[in-house]
């Protein structure tokens, strides 16, 4: 297979932290983000992208409509009730899926046992804004809304895997392995596994921390291919 060209992409982290992904790749997939969100003493979790990846959640839980629709000084917010059943435990629960819509990029937000208002109410805590090249989530009220763990870009790479990005710092630092790893031209690469015994790769950036779950047939080739990327943090 031919060597991709060389090509770079920006992305925004729902937190903020724009992540510029170069390198001799295909970079065109899609990209999306996820932070937790602790409000009013519930934890939410918030996944941004673009409108293809809020169309795909709510398709998988056989949305084809909406119930109610709110209009929001940046967007749109759409809710509709459904039952999310979980096939592992045979569970069922109550669900309200909620999305945030843009001009170009939604988030959702699975939330449980919620009415219509409490999505409104969710939203008048936290403040979604637009950008070229993503959407960020900041609280309007610190002493009652905030980010509960630093947010993630989840970005996938034909011929590669999986990445998943943060940004590196005191918090992220932390769960750098205490070995030394392999230097490579961009960073320190780091080979583990995971509990059911597959390879995973962790990328250390000087700005950011890049874990890579590669493709099963690439596990070989991951090394090399991820030794070409380059993955930099970029002012906003």
């Amino acid at each position: 297979m031919a060597a991709a060209s060389s090509s770079s992409v920006v992305h925004r982290s729902i937190d903020g932290y724009r992540y510029r992904i170069s390198g001799e790749l295909d970079l065109g997939e899609p990209f999306t983000s996820v932070g937790r969100y602790a409000v009013d003493g519930g934890l939410y979790e918030l996944t941004s992208g673009e409108h293809s990846v809020a169309a795909g959640w709510t398709r998988d839980l056989g949305v084809s409509r909406f119930e109610d629709e709110f209009s929001l000084p940046s967007g749109r917010l759409r809710t509709i009730r459904v039952t999310d059943y979980d096939k592992r435990s045979g569970l069922e629960d109550q669900l309200l899926a909620v999305v945030w819509e843009g001009r170009r990029f939604s988030l959702f937000v699975p939330m449980y046992n919620a009415r219509p208002a409490d999505a409104v109410h969710l939203f008048q805590l936290l403040g979604v804004t637009e950008h070229a090249d993503g959407l960020t989530v900041a609280s309007r009220n610190p002493r009652r809304a905030g980010i509960a763990e630093p947010g993630e870009m989840v970005k996938e790479v034909p011929g590669l895997g999986l990445l998943q990005v943060t940004a590196l710092n005191k918090t992220t630092a932390r769960r750098l392995p205490s070995w030394r790893g392999a230097r490579l031209p961009h960073g320190e690469l780091f080979r583990d596994t995971l509990d059911d015994d597959s390879t995973y790769f962790l990328l250390a950036t000087p700005s950011a921390m890049v874990t890579v779950l590669p493709h099963e047939e690439g596990t070989t080739k991951a090394p090399a291919r991820i030794a070409a990327l380059k993955v930099e943090t970029v002012a906003a």
